[in-house]
């Protein structure tokens, strides 16, 4: 957010540094990289610095910055990791604030705390709009009033909504174009598999923690999900769920929970009171009355506590590293259904090679040939032998097993896991 003369004086501010602090960038030199840890703030004096996210899909613009301005000073000041890559455009110089100096001069300049304030006021506003189109959007597919007046209405987006209104302006399209071909469901993949989080991205936690997950379409595209993301230093948030219904309704229905879980949960240490505000925000205006089981959880990477609530969601299996299983059972209903709702929360522990699975009933409810269910307590049954295996192996055990008992019969729903595993 570049700071105008309301909140800081861009002479003033560069008053506050000393020569030694100045650093110089050249064209296409990384300033920052997701996922590191924000040591420090940057007041760019000269020059364009542009900010994107790092995807399995490939890089998002998100913003681009010109000097003077303070960038980096949420984090900074908060201590969470870099949510994006900030690299040099054209030559840059400009000065990195250390967490504590920056500390330091918010005390003698309270307007720089006030451009934080702003900031987040900013990117709030933001996430409103994301949902409101997703929310106007989701109504259209379903009245089937999606024309290309509302993919007009996508080229003049507010400022704040450019970018998050370009990608889904390209979701929109394609789901359009898909419409017209009668092919709703390749749309709704696009879609789903589009929110899936990088899980190389948290490649910087493999001294305590390994990760392995997938979401496996069927032909008829259902709401199956997944999502991890860093709350604070330590925790690490693991989401699992699955949409009611099939579809482009079922993955936009998707695509909200997720973003609501991204920017609400991570306000809130408890998980209870985070889930209890996506609730009722996922209850508002649900006109389609669509709903969804979940599981939530926050894990501490450092102190092994687990922390979760299961919102009607298959009861993820805990196995440790002595051979003992544990299920982390439903702790309330649904969301969405019951804004007023009681949501209860659960608590365990993971030591050091214990493995966390989690799965969507793609899994239990996988036919054969005679129309019998692969059911839960089969799925119990394989635990106790995925003891000590790496997550990728538990994960293509359990696919495995799935296929051979489906005997090649086709299925209805989509197949969801996540393996998380201390080390």
């Amino acid at each position: 957010m570049a700071l105008n003369n309301y909140i800081v004086d861009a002479r003033t501010i560069r008053g506050y540094f000393t020569d030694e602090k100045r650093r110089t960038l050249i064209e296409g030199e990384i300033l920052a990289r997701q996922g590191e840890d924000s040591h420090s703030a940057f007041f760019l004096d000269e020059g364009e610095i542009i900010v994107y996210a790092e995807t399995s899909y490939g890089e998002t613009l998100l913003a681009t910055h010109h000097g003077p301005l303070l960038i980096g000073e949420i984090g900074a000041l908060a201590g969470l990791p870099r949510t994006a890559t900030m690299k040099a455009s054209t030559n840059v110089t400009l000065f990195e604030i250390e967490r504590d100096r920056l500390l330091e001069l918010s005390l003698k300049s309270p307007n720089i705390l006030l451009s934080a304030v702003q900031q987040l006021g900013r990117q709030l506003g933001a996430v409103n709009e994301a949902l409101a189109l997703y929310s106007n959007g989701l109504k259209a597919l379903e009245e089937r009033t999606f024309d290309d007046s509302l993919l007009l209405d996508l080229d003049n987006p507010s400022p704040s909504l450019a970018s998050f209104s370009q990608a889904f302006k390209r979701f929109a399209n394609q789901i359009h174009v898909k419409r017209r071909q009668h092919d709703d469901m390749a749309a709704a993949a696009l879609i789903q598999q589009s929110f899936l989080p990088n899980l190389k991205s948290f490649d910087i936690l493999d001294k305590n923690i390994k990760i392995a997950g997938i979401i496996r379409p069927t032909r008829e595209v259902g709401g199956d999900f997944y999502d991890l993301f860093m709350i604070g230093p330590n925790k690490v948030a693991l989401v699992i769920g699955d949409v009611c219904g099939k579809g482009t309704p079922a993955s936009l229905f998707t695509a909200i929970i997720v973003t609501l879980m991204r920017t609400i949960c991570r306000n809130y240490a408890d998980p209870a009171t985070a889930i209890s505000h996506v609730n009722r925000a996922l209850c508002a205006n649900n006109d389609s009355m669509m709903f969804a089981t979940a599981f939530y959880g926050t894990l501490d990477i450092e102190t092994g506590e687990l922390q979760y609530v299961n919102c009607g969601h298959v009861s993820p299996a805990l196995i440790s590293n002595t051979g003992e299983v544990r299920n982390l059972m439903p702790t309330t209903i649904p969301l969405a259904i019951d804004e007023s709702a009681t949501i209860a929360s659960g608590h365990d522990f993971m030591e050091p090679g214990d493995t966390l699975i989690l799965i969507t009933d793609g899994v239990t409810e996988s036919m054969n040939i005679s129309q019998e269910e692969f059911s839960y307590n089969r799925f119990l049954n394989m635990v106790p032998k995925f003891r000590g295996l790496n997550p990728e192996d538990v994960l293509k055990d359990i696919l495995q097993n799935v296929e051979s008992f489906s005997q090649g019969v086709e299925q209805s729903d989509d197949i969801g896991c996540l393996i998380v595993q201390l080390s």
